[in-house]
This record gives C-alpha cells, structure tokens and sequence, in this order.
C-alpha cells in the first residue's frame, strides 16, 4: 500500500512528536518531515513534495500563515491544515481566504485532526468544531448586519407605514392618516414586504423589530 505522505511544520518538538504519535497509529499515512519553522516549511514542501503540510499558525521567521501562502504560490493544489491556539474570526477568515483546506484549533480532541487528515487528503475542507461554530456564527452576524443595512434604507413613508401597521391600522385609515391614497398604502406594503422578504404583516413587524429598526 502507498502511503501519503506528511510534512509537519511546528517549532515545538513536543507538539511535533505527537503529532507523529498519532499518524503512525493510521498505516496509510508516512510522516516524510519536520520544520522547525515556516521558512524551514517551505524549503522541506519543496525538496519533500509532500501529499499534505500540517502547519502550526504561529512560527518563527515565517507564520503558518505567511508559510502557507508561499506554499500555495508554488503548488496552488498543495494540501495544507492550520493547527492552531487560536479560534479568532480574523485567523480563520484570512486562511480561508488565502486557499487554507483545513483549520484545526490544539485544544480540541485529537480525533478532530486524524480527522482532518483524512478528509483533506481525500480533497474536502475540513474545520475543527470550534472553528464551524466560529464561521456559523460570523457568517449569521454578517447576514443579519447585511440585511439590517438593508432595511435601514426604508424611505421616511415606509417608516410611517410601518409604525402605523404596528399600531394596527388598516391600509384605508393609514391612508387617511397620512392623507394619500389606499393604492398608495398598499405598495408602501408591498415594497416593504418585498424589502425584508416577508410574507404578511406580522412577519414584516417581526423582522423590523428584530433588528430595531422601529
């Protein structure tokens, strides 16, 4: 059977050599190097030719980080996890923007990097449970941010409306109110509707307060 081969890119021996502990019990996996560093990484990814590089995040003379993106520029395809301390949004995002397959945070269990190993040499990304929480969470902020900016362009009329439909108002005594017509009235509905992609007026007064918008 031919193995796959590994680099391990980490400037503590410690964490190296377990890191070696763990893939030696997997038959298929054959650990081909060590760096001590991301300027070492490079130069072993590139004398090696490793199937996959597991980078420590935090490495004298070049990051992890920094040592990835060196390793992408010479072999865009190359296979890389992130091991890291950190379950900062910034880390994540920028590896993930930069071509990272895998971002696995040291604190978890060891089964989640077997499993990263894994799955990335079977061509799938593959995040540490923290690190999904992390990205769910950032990627349900970023939509409810976007969609708040999104509201907050209601016209100074679809903010009267509103505030006259919560008050319970029918379309016929809004318009009397504002002194326009029902037609006029039920467009403002419609294009507010449309706006916070609700389907009736309970929906609509829902999504606005969720997002204090009135």
């Amino acid at each position: 059977m031919t193995k796959q081969k590994i680099l391990i890119a980490d400037d503590h021996a410690m964490i190296r050599e377990g890191i070696k502990i763990l893939l030696k019990k997997k038959k298929e996996y054959e650990v081909i190097g060590e760096a001590v560093n991301g300027l070492d990484a490079v130069e072993k990814f590139k004398n090696l030719n490793p199937d996959l590089v597991i980078l420590d995040i935090s490495m004298p003379e070049l990051s992890g980080m920094e040592a990835a993106k060196e390793i992408l520029n010479i072999d865009p395809a190359a296979l890389i996890i992130i091991l890291s301390m950190y379950d900062d949004e910034d880390y994540i995002r920028l590896c993930l923007e930069i071509g990272v397959k895998s971002y696995v945070v040291k604190s978890e269990s060891s089964e989640e990097l077997v499993d990263a190993v894994k799955n990335v040499l079977a061509g799938e990304s593959y995040y540490s449970s923290r690190v999904q929480q992390v990205i769910v969470k950032n990627y349900t902020s970023s939509a409810k941010k976007n969609k708040k900016e999104q509201l907050v362009k209601l016209t100074s009329r679809e903010l009267e409306v509103v505030k006259l439909i919560s008050e319970g108002l029918t379309s016929h005594e809004i318009a009397k109110k504002l002194f326009i017509s029902s037609r006029t009235v039920e467009t403002h509905r419609s294009n507010l509707l449309s706006k916070a992609d609700a389907k009736n007026s309970m929906e609509l007064l829902r999504k606005l307060s969720d997002l204090n918008i009135f």
